[in-house]
């Protein structure tokens, strides 16, 4: 008489799920007012490209500077951007991302607001053109190393 196959080990499967977990909005938000890095992707008609950039959070959008140039053309395109920010400590990490629509911003009071939030460039080069991205999904993990 031949043995039966082992049942599968349910203490791996339960390993895997808390070896990584969903944040909850709320705690997206906080890592993002904590941060002032981050990778901003856009895109045209041809392809995504990834750029760093720092940012800041305010009242759930997204503000960062930026020059006239490739950047501003491209999420002047389609509106459409996505950025996330991570970080490793020792065995833990965690992960957001945003998607969102991002347009250049040209009304005064909007200006004001942005300028007010402390956003210096990190290069010393003229950044004059302040963007906000609008997050339309919010999103983020942690995880455990192994």
């Amino acid at each position: 008489m031949m043995n039966p196959a082992p049942l599968p080990d349910d203490s791996q499967a339960h390993q895997q799920a808390k070896a990584s977990e969903a944040l909850t909005e709320d705690q997206c938000w906080e890592y993002l007012e904590a941060a002032r890095f981050g990778r901003l992707a856009t895109m045209d008609d041809q392809e995504i490209e990834i750029t760093p950039i720092n940012f800041v959070a305010s009242n759930r959008k997204l503000y960062f500077r930026t020059a006239r140039g490739a950047k501003l053309f491209r999420l002047t395109l389609t509106g459409k951007v996505a950025l996330e920010i991570d970080r490793v400590a020792g065995d833990t990490a965690w992960s957001v991302m945003v998607r969102g629509s991002a347009r250049q911003l040209t009304d005064s009071a909007e200006l004001e607001h942005a300028r007010s939030l402390d956003l210096k460039p990190w290069l010393d080069t003229d950044k004059i053109e302040f963007v906000e991205i609008e997050p339309t999904r919010v999103t983020g993990r942690s995880f455990r190393l192994g």
